[in-house]
Formats: structure tokens, sequence, C-alpha cells
């Protein structure tokens, strides 16, 4: 080696990351705890400002539709994580609109590899989380196999929570309230198949479990719980968000584009569904886009009868997302 060549030594995680790399669970997950805090339109950022109410809102005072993803990554292909945090701030990030600002990385100490990290995005439209497919499909079928970063519930431990803000569900808090209560019955009524269509590995679900939906209509979301092991948390209804846990890992592009399309399907279609429509699939997919059909056909096909897949597909939406 010549004797002049630089070499960093010392990479520092908490440097590289810009946030923090604490190996415990604590508030900074999503929507909080970033160094700035943005809500990421399609084309453009906000500031978002923390109420005396403990809610984040837009800087004009106006609540966001948004959805802050947790994406759990494994890697084998380098051994020291800070290098990791190093590799996907620096190479892989700047592939996005807004680069490195959309994202945070925590440890997580429940990931194997020979390092992880849990990649941490902002509040983003749905919009903005289209408009960037081309930047997923670059980190998930270019980048993670060439550093062999895994990121698939099927092959590791990995999970990508999915947080959603409570406006997504409607203009008035009572509003939120019933599609919210109507979303977590229709995850837990139809768990074997919502496990499937969020592409969680059935065998691997001690994470997010099935919870009572008995008595759904009058879930308390002031007093929800927030148990890890349970596949919807609703415990931070009261901060302007709700967890959908029992989303899986993602083994490629692809996968992640069908599962964001089902998540963003199932959080708008509650809003035009009434209670006694919930427990016919047939009807709560109807006018689903293809993306999503073809989630219901692959992964999903043996919790459906061929009519309900029939009465589906005859009702799809061609939307073009392709890359």
């Amino acid at each position: 080696m010549r004797q002049d060549a630089r070499v960093r030594q010392n990479v520092n995680i908490a440097g590289v990351q810009g946030y923090h790399g604490c190996r415990h669970y604590d508030i900074n997950y999503a929507f909080q705890g970033f160094t700035g805090n943005w809500y990421f339109n399609s084309d453009r950022k906000e500031k978002t400002v923390m109420g005396e109410d403990g809610i984040l809102r837009r800087d004009n005072g106006q609540p966001f539709m948004g959805y802050g993803l947790e994406v759990e990554l494994q890697c084998n292909g380098i051994t020291r994580q800070a290098v990791l945090a190093e590799c996907l701030e620096k190479i892989i990030f700047p592939h996005f609109k807004f680069g490195a600002d959309m994202f945070k990385m925590q440890n997580d100490c429940t990931l194997g590899g020979r390092s992880n990290a849990e990649v941490i995005t902002q509040i983003m439209t749905k919009l903005r989380i289209r408009n960037d497919y081309s930047a997923w499909k670059a980190m998930f079928d270019v980048y993670f196999p060439a550093f062999d970063i895994m990121a698939d519930s099927h092959e590791t431990t990995c999970g990508m929570h999915v947080n959603v803000s409570n406006a997504v569900f409607g203009k008035t808090t009572e509003k939120q309230i019933d599609n919210i209560r109507k979303l977590y019955y229709l995850i837990n009524k139809h768990y074997d198949l919502m496990v499937r269509a969020l592409y969680r590995d059935p065998n691997k679900t001690d994470w997010c479990g099935r919870m009572d939906y008995s008595e759904a209509r009058n879930f308390d979301l002031y007093d929800a719980p927030s148990s890890h092991g349970n596949c919807f948390n609703a415990s931070h209804f009261p901060e302007g968000r709700i967890e959908i846990r029992l989303v899986g890992g993602q083994k490629d592009f692809w996968c992640f584009r069908n599962t964001m399309e089902t998540v963003f399907f199932l959080c708008e279609r509650v809003k035009a569904l009434k209670w006694e429509e919930l427990d016919n699939l047939a009807t709560v997919f109807k006018g689903c886009n293809q993306y999503v059909y073809k989630r219901l056909s692959t992964e999903c096909a043996s919790c459906l009868t061929l009519s309900e897949l029939e009465e589906i597909r005859d009702n799809v939406k061609t939307e073009d997302l392709d890359f």
C-alpha cells in the first residue's frame, strides 16, 4: 500500500448517520427524532413543527397526509455498522430526489447479519413515494445485491413497518377514528390473508401477532396497546399516527411496490366501506389496481375463493407504475 494513502481508521456511526445509534427502542422512531423534521410532498419538502398537544404538523398548522417507513436491513457483505450506514447515506440515498434528508438510521438488536440497520423515513405523501419508485428499485435491485444486503422477512428476521398519519383517514377526528377502527378490524378479521397481502412470512409473526377484533367498533384509540408483539399499533394515535406492524420485509422492488400499493389501497379504501362490507373480501378489494391484484392472485390465492378473485379481477383499476 502506498504510504500516503488515506485510510479512515475510525468511522463513527453517529457521525455517519447524523442522528443516533442506540440499540434500544425509544421515541425516536417514525415521524420523530430527526435532526430536522420535514414533510415530503411530491415535488417539495415542508418544515414540520411539534404543537403543544404533541402532534407533529406542517409549518402552516395543517395536518399532513403521509406515510413513514421503517425498513429493517441485514448485511453480510459489510462487517461494520458504521460502514453500512455510510454506504447507505453516501451511495444509495443520493438516488432519491431529496437524498439523505429523507432518512435516518437506527440500530436494532433484533436483527442479524454481520451488520444491520433500520432505515427510517421522514413523512412522505403517497405521490412522493411513487415518484421515487425508480430510486427504490435501484436500492432494492441494484445496490442491495451488490453489498449483500437483505430486507426479506422470508429469508431473514427483517420487517418493514408502515406508519400512517391520522389525516389519511379523514378530515375530522370522528372520521379518522371510525376508519382506523375499520382498518384494525379488517387486518385482524382477515389476518391470514393480510399476512400474505403485506408480504409477511406466515411462520414469522412473533412481532406482529393477531389481535382481538370482536370489539373493533369501540376500539379505544386514546388508550391502545403498544406491544411490539401486535400487528397493529394505535398507541400513537394521540400524536397523529398509527403503525401497521404486520408488513413484512421486502425481497426486491417489485415486492416493495406491490406491498406499498396494497397499503395505500387499504388505508384509502376503508373510508368508502361500511362496517357490514368489511367481511366481504371481493367488496373490500373492489377497484384495486393491478399491482394489488397481482399480490392477491399469487401470495393470497389460498385465502380467496375463485369467485372472489374473479370479481376482484373484473374491477381492477389499471395504473402505470412500472420502471
